[in-house]
């Protein structure tokens, strides 16, 4: 008998452990739960509709859990097909021994679900803000393989969930201007989780490559991930992705760029999505960029005209937070036009207000300041540093520094408006060498008046810049009085200016008074004098003991030696009219005179030049200057050897020189004087055809260029006799 319940027994344990085995690996196929799931899916959501063919039961061992699955079951929501490969169901089974089954758990395989039916589906769900981004900023693309599983606890309600899937081909709208298309990626979230990876795009030739985001519901939302992005930039790339910009920068020029670069970001938001948290780095290198310019940037001290930048192995860096703690560098190699690389570093805080900038560079083009006589050395690493910013779109720099060896310029707090003229600053200090020579030792203060002191200051080439038609505004607001005091100013004519001072003052950026002397030998000295009659025109007087150094600048008086030099000019906003008296000088080794004297066949006078030079009792030259020409109403020389009229003009546009005169031995010119009483009859002649005779010449072209052509014939006038009488009775009277 115990044989038999043990046969029992063990039989169908058999048939239970078969049965076991059976339904968890092959399941049982069956139509009668067709209709229970169907009502159960259909009274939770009345607007779907689920139709199945024919349902399997398996048994899930590990959960003691019994489910039943089918095969492409038709689902609609709203009338929109979704497209399920396969639906699991899951019961209890202590739900199913007591006869009232329990659906704790669904679990969905999407085949392919197009945005615009997700859409559809959307709009009957309640209002959110995943809402209102699906339907105005997503479309095409589709949901390519998904997963939906939920649970559900005893009353049916959704207890939790989990989608996971993959998206390809999507574009989406990430603010006015952003859009971006063809995004592929992974996802998987749940109601406290939302994970989204291999994200992987094209942003207007911006690859996005393996991205990942994670977004996690705790006491608040927090957004975290990361992406790489790798950039090959053609004419049109940069200009297509800041098409936005209102600056043209991006449009009327070239600009090319290639690299990559690995982005960080964390976001803390509140349930309402208020931003409470913020941080973002970015970590990249540009393999190489270049940008040509349209119009050549012509920067002041540089000696070449810029057409491009280029920039290759460097690495940029961006943080941004919350804090503001934010910071941008960009750190490597760069090149303008045809230069060799040179290393660069720009850092700046990104505030959107009062930013920052700091700026570290070896000069990759050849410098010159000509207030200062100063070149740079190609040879030599120059360097510059600055620190500035803007405030109220005026640039205020901080400091700013040149290095070169011994050279340096330091500049501290200098601001400047928008229009980049110079409102205040407290300090320039200035050392340059040149052949390891000093020629540059100074300071410029800016206190209550500007002062400036110190050992040197080399002002071979200042005469040539004030004397250039330069318009620069760069000093129009200040208006200060002015000391200079100086041990030794150096002129292009090698003579020093020792002990120099001046005291004046300057209003809108220009002298309205000057009161100046120093010293050139022990017995000559240099004065200076500017002061305002009232109209309001400028007087300027100078003396010079010295001519030289004054006239150094100007080919026309090349050669000239010794002497006493004397200039007056009234100036107003229209022009000048200027005087130049030079007495008792002499003319060596002159071109321009030894051109003229040889062509006029005066050779023997031509053979002073070359000798102790040519004698003048005096040089008078009178000018009237207007915005575009010099006009030379009359240059009188008068000398032992030969005496000289001429009058002309100069275009200041072109540089263009026309001049025509005459010229006349001394002893003809004299045997004239001496002839006072019958000067009528010298002049006109007792026959027809008969006068006095002289050289007529003229000096016409452009810099480099000028013709001198000669009439050796030459009728004198009137006025050259009598500017030669009067000249004679000055001399004589002295």
């Amino acid at each position: 008998m115990k044989k038999f319940f043990y046969f029992i027994f063990f039989f169908i344990l058999i048939i239970l452990i078969g049965a076991v085995a059976y339904l968890s690996l092959y399941g049982y196929e069956t139509s009668r739960f067709n209709l229970l799931i169907e009502e159960k899916i259909s009274k939770q959501e009345p607007n779907s509709k689920v139709q199945f063919e024919s349902i399997k039961i398996k048994l899930d061992l590990k959960k003691l859990n019994l489910f039943i699955f089918t095969n492409n079951p038709e689902v609609f929501y709203y009338d929109v097909k979704i497209p399920i490969l396969e639906t699991k169901a899951y019961f209890k089974i202590i739900s199913l021994l007591e006869g009232k089954p329990k659906l704790h758990r669904i679990i969905l395989d999407i085949n392919k679900l197009k945005t615009k039916d997700l859409q559809k589906i959307a709009v009957r769900i309640k209002p959110s803000n995943f809402k209102r981004y699906l339907l105005n900023n997503v479309n095409e693309g589709e949901v390519e393989r998904g997963k939906i599983d939920i649970s559900f606890d005893d009353n049916f309600k959704i207890e939790d969930f989990k989608v996971n899937g993959k998206i390809n081909g999507l574009n989406a709208k990430f603010s006015k201007n952003i859009t971006v298309d063809n995004i592929s990626l992974n996802f998987i979230f749940d109601k406290n989780l939302v994970l989204l990876n291999s994200i992987n795009t094209n942003f207007k030739n911006i690859l996005i490559k393996n991205g990942n985001i994670k977004i996690e519901k705790k006491e608040n939302i927090v957004v975290s991930g990361k992406f790489n992005s790798k950039f090959d930039l053609k004419e049109n790339g940069i200009s297509d992705i800041f098409s936005f910009s209102k600056s043209d920068f991006f449009k009327k020029n070239i600009i090319k760029a290639e690299g990559a670069t690995l982005h960080e970001f964390n976001l803390k938001l509140s349930d309402t999505l208020q931003i409470l948290n913020y941080s973002y780095t970015a970590n990249g290198k540009i393999k190489n960029a270049k940008i040509l310019f349209k119009n050549n940037l012509k920067l002041d001290f540089f000696n070449n005209s810029i057409n491009q930048l280029n920039i290759e192995q460097s690495i940029i860096k961006v943080i941004l937070n919350k804090n503001e703690e934010n910071s941008l560098v960009i750190e490597g190699r760069y090149k303008t036009n045809n230069s060799n690389y040179k290393k660069f570093k720009i850092k700046n805080n990104l505030k959107k207000k009062n930013s920052d900038y700091s700026i570290n560079l070896e000069l990759s083009e050849n410098i010159s300041i000509s207030l200062l006589n100063f070149k740079n050395d190609n040879k030599k690493k120059s360097v510059i540093q600055s620190e500035f910013k803007f405030i109220n779109n005026e640039l205020r720099i901080k400091s700013f520094k040149f290095i070169e060896g011994k050279n340096f310029i330091n500049v501290n707090n200098l601001n400047l408006d928008k229009n980049y003229r110079v409102s205040k600053f407290k300090n320039i200090k200035i050392k340059t060498f040149k052949k390891n020579i000093i020629n540059n030792d100074f300071e410029i203060i800016f206190g209550k008046k500007i002062l400036i002191k110190g050992e040197k200051y080399d002002a071979t080439l200042l005469l040539k810049q004030i004397s250039s038609n330069n318009n620069s505004q760069i000093l129009k607001k200040i208006s200060k009085n002015i000391e200079i005091n100086l041990k030794t100013l150096v002129t292009k004519s090698l003579i020093p200016l020792n002990d120099f001072r001046l005291i004046g003052e300057i209003k809108k950026g220009k002298f309205v008074k000057i009161s100046s002397k120093s010293k050139l030998t022990e017995n000559k000295f240099l004065d200076i004098s500017l002061k305002e009659d009232r109209n309001k025109k400028k007087i300027l007087e100078i003396y010079s003991g010295l001519p030289k150094i004054l006239l150094a600048d100007y080919k026309f008086f090349e050669g000239i030696k010794d002497g006493k030099l004397l200039y007056t000019s009234v100036i107003d906003d229209s022009g000048s009219v200027s005087k130049l008296t030079i007495e008792d000088f002499r003319v060596l080794k002159a071109p321009a005179f030894a051109t003229l004297l040889t062509l006029a066949d005066l050779g023997g006078i031509a053979d002073l030049l070359s000798g102790k030079g040519m004698t003048f009792d005096i040089l008078e030259i009178n000018l009237n200057e207007d915005k575009n020409t010099t006009t030379i109403e009359e240059i009188l020389a008068l000398g032992p050897s030969v005496s000289i009229q001429l009058n002309g003009y100069i275009e200041k546009k072109t540089g263009l020189v026309s001049l025509s005169g005459t010229m006349v031995p001394a002893k003809m010119l004299n045997s004239l004087i001496s002839k006072i009483p019958v000067v009528g009859n010298i002049l006109v002649g007792e026959k027809a055809g008969e006068g006095v005779f002289g050289v007529s010449f003229k000096m016409k072209g452009l810099p480099g260029k000028i013709k001198t052509t000669v009439n050796p014939v030459k009728t004198l006038t009137p006025r050259f006799i009598t500017r030669a009488i009067e000249k004679q009775k000055k001399k004589n009277s002295k």
